[in-house]
């Protein structure tokens, strides 16, 4: 286009602005933000949210703060890009400054609402998740699914029963769409928090039930003390054809951990790597050395800590060590400990 002499315009640039941010081409997104600057165009309202926008996709979010609290015009579009390239890139400080600026509440600011209350999920701070989701309930918005997952997510991560029966009420009350995935979220939120009664009712809801919402209940039973039940659902899961994954197994090695089945537990720790390809990770070895360790197998736990790929890491060694000290095994204990402080 500019090779034949076309100038791009106003409209023409958050188009290609929106192709390198999708492409991850910083170099070719700098190259048109020098063209922007020398034609003019850098302080048009959608060409600099564009630009935010670019620069805010965990790329360079210093010069997309730089840009942005540059603007003379912002629009709401402006502080939703602003905020959700914050909250992309795990700067929740910086989001909820610019966030707490919005000067409108309007649909765009609900929105952007969204994005901090799933910011706050994954990045463990589900009080502040709450705090705000208690705002857009005071304000009557509706949420969506997606939010209401990472709602329960952040709920999950608190604890206690009550807001766990709380958010369930609130779900069935609103009329919020119970797909699979908030489905999901209820199981493991009511799982995390020791009622397990409500964990399995909602998982038998689940329509297409998949390899999440497996993973979450035998994780849940295992958790709870209930690992014959949960191997129970691990075995209809295999016969309903879902293949299990690395998550699946944590839930599944706990399960014999809890219920002391230990050769159970080594013949799915062979099947894990032989039939479904999975390399184990830490948190794989520490159930393993858990399980061994419970049942006495100290010297097996020792060399399966001291054979792991990646060296003996903190969790497998805790493990160890709370083994020998029930069982007074002095020997590998110390042994163990060299290794933790090494």
């Amino acid at each position: 286009m500019v090779s034949v002499g076309i100038r791009p315009d106003n409209y023409t640039y958050p188009f290609v602005l929106n192709s390198c941010a999708a492409l991850s081409d910083l170099c070719g997104g700098t190259e048109v933000h020098g063209r922007i600057v020398k034609m003019g165009f850098g302080f048009c309202v959608p060409v600099s949210n564009a630009l935010v926008d670019m620069y805010g996709g965990g790329v360079d979010m210093g010069c997309a703060l730089v840009l942005f609290e540059g603007m003379l015009g912002k629009n709401v579009i402006s502080w939703n890009a602003m905020v959700v390239g914050c909250v992309n890139s795990g700067d929740l400080v910086s989001a909820r400054a610019v966030f707490d600026r919005m000067p409108d509440r309007n649909a765009v600011y609900w929105t952007t609402m969204l994005a901090m209350i799933s910011g706050y999920s994954q990045n463990g701070r589900p009080s502040e998740a709450l705090s705000l989701f208690r705002r857009m309930e005071k304000a009557r918005v509706k949420p969506d699914a997606f939010t209401m997952t990472a709602v329960i997510s952040a709920l999950a991560q608190l604890g206690p029963a009550d807001l766990a029966n709380w958010i369930g009420s609130y779900v069935d009350r609103e009329g919020i769409e119970q797909n699979e995935q908030v489905l999901t979220a209820l199981v493991d939120m009511h799982a995390k928090c020791g009622n397990m009664g409500e964990a399995c009712a909602i998982f038998e809801k689940i329509p297409l039930k998949d390899v999440f919402s497996y993973s979450a209940i035998i994780t849940g039973l295992a958790s709870n003390g209930h690992g014959v039940k949960a191997l129970e659902i691990f075995q209809r899961m295999l016969a309903e054809n879902i293949e299990p994954d690395r998550f699946t197994f944590v839930g599944v090695f706990t399960a014999c951990c809890r219920a002391g089945l230990v050769e159970d537990g080594m013949g799915y720790w062979e099947s894990m790597v032989k039939d479904y390809n999975i390399e184990p990770d830490a948190d794989h070895f520490t159930c393993i050395v858990d399980m061994l360790g419970r049942a006495g197998k100290l010297n097996e736990a020792s060399d399966l800590v001291k054979g792991m790929p990646v060296g003996p890491q903190p969790g497998a060694l805790g493990a160890l060590l709370a083994a020998c000290r029930t069982y007074g095994n002095v020997e590998i204990a110390e042994s163990a400990a060299e290794q933790l402080f090494i």
